[in-house]
């Protein structure tokens, strides 16, 4: 098994036991609850190919779709369950497809999140054949002297459900998702290199979906990758994009 699998599964059950939510709870949803996972590295499976090359035969696999399929098997869930890969964004893009699932009536609540753990040495040198690491080790998000970023692990996951029948079920609720929007940057003067006007018009659509005025946002969470082409796109995105709304500076 990867150990992506376990660890979401483990982050999973976590994330259930945090909400209140057994086994028997869940079977009170008719087990209608969709799994969503945001996963894009398949360092495992290397070890499998390298032992090939040794004559040896091993298990060992990264196949995305089983991070979804674990933890719907180990729970006996019958809503829609499958991995989704759009690099950096794909715990969020799984997060955004879980809630549309909710919204379209095909699962009563969902499991959406990611795991993206480090299993091999070939993907650091892969980022740095890209140039993308930082050579001081320093991610300097939005800042003179930016020269990568410093990658890393993590695994989280989120029970969500529409919120009447959260308010209905006397479900703890930590917050509201008022709104999704997805795009894609298009061509660019680099494969990797993002577009600000796509941003700023997926903000902006975001922002009119949720009926929220920029003025009343005091926090933004960015990708900030810490390159000197990344962060000035992304600044430049949000920028434009406020400026639709309001023309106040340095406000918080």
């Amino acid at each position: 098994m990867d150990p992506q699998e376990r660890i979401f599964l483990e982050t999973a059950w976590a994330a259930l036991e945090d909400a209140g939510y057994t086994r028997k709870k869940l079977g009170r949803l008719n087990h209608e609850v969709g799994v969503f996972v945001g996963v894009m590295n398949a360092h495992y499976e290397w070890y499998n190919a390298e032992a090939h090359l040794q004559g040896k035969l091993t298990g060992a696999h990264s196949h995305f779709w089983s991070n979804a399929n674990r933890l719907s098997y180990f729970l006996n869930l019958n809503g829609p369950s499958f991995a989704v890969d759009s690099a950096c964004s794909s715990s969020l893009t799984a997060i955004h497809l879980a809630c549309t699932s909710l919204q379209r009536a095909e699962c009563r609540a969902a499991i959406a999140g990611g795991v993206n753990l480090i299993l091999h040495p070939l993907h650091y040198h892969k980022l740095c054949m890209m140039g993308m690491l930082s050579r001081e080790g320093a991610n300097k998000s939005f800042a003179n002297g930016a020269d990568g970023f410093v990658d890393g692990e993590g695994a989280g996951a989120i029970l969500l459900k529409r919120l009447r029948e959260a308010e209905k079920d006397g479900d703890r609720i930590y917050a509201v998702i008022k709104a999704g929007v997805l795009n894609a940057g298009g061509k660019t003067s680099g494969y990797t290199v993002p577009n600000p006007g796509a941003q700023k018009d997926l903000i902006v659509r975001a922002l009119r979906r949720a009926r929220v005025d920029a003025r009343d946002i005091s926090y933004v969470e960015a990708h900030g990758t810490g390159t000197s082409i990344g962060d000035p796109i992304e600044h430049a995105g949000l920028t434009h994009a406020f400026r639709e709304f309001t023309g106040d500076r340095h406000y918080s």
